[in-house]
């Protein structure tokens, strides 16, 4: 990953996605701001750290004082760490899920883990209402990261 685009900072970045991990390392950058640590998990099935373990260590961290939550289509991850979100994270915690323009149900696609099922569980429009549901800012392009990042 391009180290000039990771400046030192007070935000925290959990990735199921390298390339966007970086893109939007860039847009946190242009917005004045900086990265805590950068943690990418991996959008395949057998991941090491999920989502709420790394929200779990960004919670405890005392240099991250924003979390950005990067998700894609694919398994329920970004659902599951909704209730953690929750009833669990104090500090605010903005997002961007890849995918929102594919309609494919029952296929493989991409990653090993983009499984969306037909109770619509893995797509992105069902990750971005569940995790808006609990009061997640998500970003509709990584572009629009610079907007939301401004407001914390």
């Amino acid at each position: 990953m391009p180290s000039s685009f990771f400046p030192r900072g007070n935000v925290g970045i959990c990735s199921r996605s390298g390339t966007l991990s970086y893109e939007i390392a860039l847009h946190i950058k242009n917005s004045k701001r900086g990265i805590s640590k950068a943690i990418g998990i991996g959008g395949v099935p057998l991941i090491g750290p999920t989502i709420v373990d790394v929200l779990h260590k960004f919670e405890e961290d005392k240099d991250t004082k924003l979390i950005v939550l990067i998700g894609e289509i694919g398994g329920n991850l970004e659902e599951s760490s909704a209730k953690y979100i929750k009833e669990e994270i104090s500090k605010p915690v903005i997002g961007y899920i890849a995918g929102r323009t594919i309609n494919l149900k029952e296929k493989r696609f991409g990653h090993a883990g983009a499984l969306i099922t037909s109770s619509g569980v893995g797509t992105a429009k069902h990750k971005i209402e569940v995790l808006e549901s609990v009061g997640v800012d998500i970003a509709r392009y990584p572009a629009e990261i610079e907007t939301l990042i401004k407001k914390y």
